[in-house]
């Protein structure tokens, strides 16, 4: 590789660990302000990984915790990391009644469409299930229908995130690895999620108290 191309895979890198340390983040302020669905969590990591916390982590265990994966998904679909992605048009084409030349760059705001009522069932509700066996669910008629379409944690066509599948391993092993060992519990359930949001949705502070669990 060239020098560009060495600098370009680390600049890459480094942005891919501060996507996954603030998702980390969020994923414990909703844990910590819905109790019965950390209680969830820790029921599918004990029935998947069994009580022996220093048994390894395969595999096979990571690819069970599908309660775990519709957990990160929810956290990301109320508070996404980036809430906009960019598109350019390679044609004239119609939107909201303008005609745009081609080569038009637009910012599709994913954040909304991830809220919108026309695609998501009881949107402003925090629930995993939404993502957790919806198939067999008659509940989630609206995710069955939009969920390719109206949910993008990993972005979308020929430039998904090349990682996307490595990171969602890194959180669920790193939520593996901390509740079952420790208890974590909001400072102050009442304090609001102290966040900033620029290029990146960035927690800025988020205090907890943690405890080993018997």
């Amino acid at each position: 590789m060239s020098d560009s191309e060495v600098f370009d895979n680390i600049f890459d890198s480094l942005l891919g660990g501060g996507t996954i340390s603030n998702l980390i983040c969020f994923v414990i302020y909703y844990l910590g302000n819905y109790p019965e669905v950390k209680q969830q969590l820790r029921q599918e990591l004990e029935t998947v990984l069994g009580k022996d916390v220093t048994k390894p982590i395969t595999f096979k265990d990571l690819d069970e915790l599908q309660y775990c994966e519709a957990v990160i998904k929810e956290v990301h679909r109320h508070h996404p990391l980036s809430f906009a992605i960019p598109r350019v048009n390679v044609e004239k084409d119609v939107v909201g009644g303008i005609t745009w030349p081609k080569k038009t760059s637009f910012q599709m705001l994913y954040g909304a469409m991830m809220k919108n009522k026309n695609y998501w069932t009881d949107p402003e509700k925090f629930d995993p299930d939404r993502f957790y066996k919806v198939e067999e669910s008659d509940k989630y008629l609206l995710e069955k229908q939009h969920m390719k379409e109206s949910f993008t944690i990993w972005g979308g066509g020929i430039r998904i995130c090349p990682g996307r599948k490595l990171a969602t391993l890194e959180l669920k092993c790193l939520f593996s690895l901390i509740y079952r060992k420790y208890d974590i519990e909001m400072a102050d359930v009442n304090e609001p999620f102290k966040c900033r949001s620029g290029l990146l949705r960035v927690c800025k502070e988020l205090i907890v108290k943690v405890k080993s669990r018997k």
